[in-house]
């Protein structure tokens, strides 16, 4: 007895098929997914670890620069009232020849901005700071001029007068005046005579021969000369001058 071939057709259910090739694309995408986040990651990676390797060589660089020229790396860390002033006005071989201590100071009679002449004789029994600066051109130099005159209470105190001392002329000084409201009287020194009595001509801190620098004199109560010094840093500190003349009083 001949046994019948079965010819009927067993195949899977449409479902399971339609599983399997869900489950292989999705396996499919899960590995090409992973890829590619991979290779990001690698790419973040090395851009970060670049930025790093680069910041760490120009640190270094940057260190080893400031070891080997600190003056630099101090002013460039911070402003500096310095400035290396020294070797922008000149300095070099210069050098500052301060009036003999006790010494009798050089008499004067100028014109000043306020339309007032100004004579040495008028300050008889106080404390006197001639300030010869480098006028106009120097910026610090009526800065200073400017941080004098908000400290007049205390110099009155002391029984301290300044007296700016400068070669620009009335029309040169105006504009400053007005700009920085300057009230204190700057003697006017065109012919240079007076600035040259007093060695401050061609001074370290000065930027020409011609022109004063940022010089001190100070005469005592006695109208004898008690020091006078040469400042090529420029700006003096307001509390070293008082300090000056409290010690000369002491």
């Amino acid at each position: 007895m001949k046994c019948r071939e079965d010819n009927t057709r067993r195949d899977f259910p449409v479902s399971d098929v339609q599983n399997k090739k869900e489950t292989k694309s999705s396996d499919q995408f899960t590995v090409t997914f992973s890829m590619d986040k991979l290779l990001t990651y690698g790419l973040v990676a090395l851009i970060i670890g670049t930025i790093i390797v680069g910041y760490s060589v120009v640190s270094n660089k940057s260190k080893s620069q400031q070891a080997a020229n600190p003056t630099n790396a101090s002013v460039q860390g911070a402003q500096q009232t310095n400035d290396d002033m020294a070797s922008h006005h000149g300095g070099g071989n210069k050098k500052f020849e301060p009036l003999p201590q006790g010494s009798t100071p050089p008499d004067f009679s100028l014109p000043s901005t306020t339309g007032v002449t100004v004579s040495l004789a008028d300050y008889k029994g106080k404390h006197i700071l001639l300030f010869f600066n480098e006028g106009v051109m120097c910026s610090p130099c009526w800065q200073e001029i400017s941080r004098l005159e908000r400290f007049k209470e205390d110099f009155d105190k002391l029984n301290a007068v300044i007296i700016p001392i400068s070669v620009d002329d009335q029309k040169t000084w105006d504009p400053i005046l007005k700009e920085e409201k300057i009230t204190t009287p700057i003697v006017i020194d065109t012919d240079r005579k007076v600035t040259a009595a007093y060695k401050a001509l061609g001074t370290p801190s000065s930027m020409h021969d011609d022109r004063a620098g940022h010089t001190y004199v100070h005469i005592n109560t006695e109208g004898k000369i008690q020091s006078s010094a040469d400042f090529p840093e420029m700006n003096v500190p307001t509390n070293l001058l008082l300090q000056q003349i409290q010690q000369s009083q002491s």
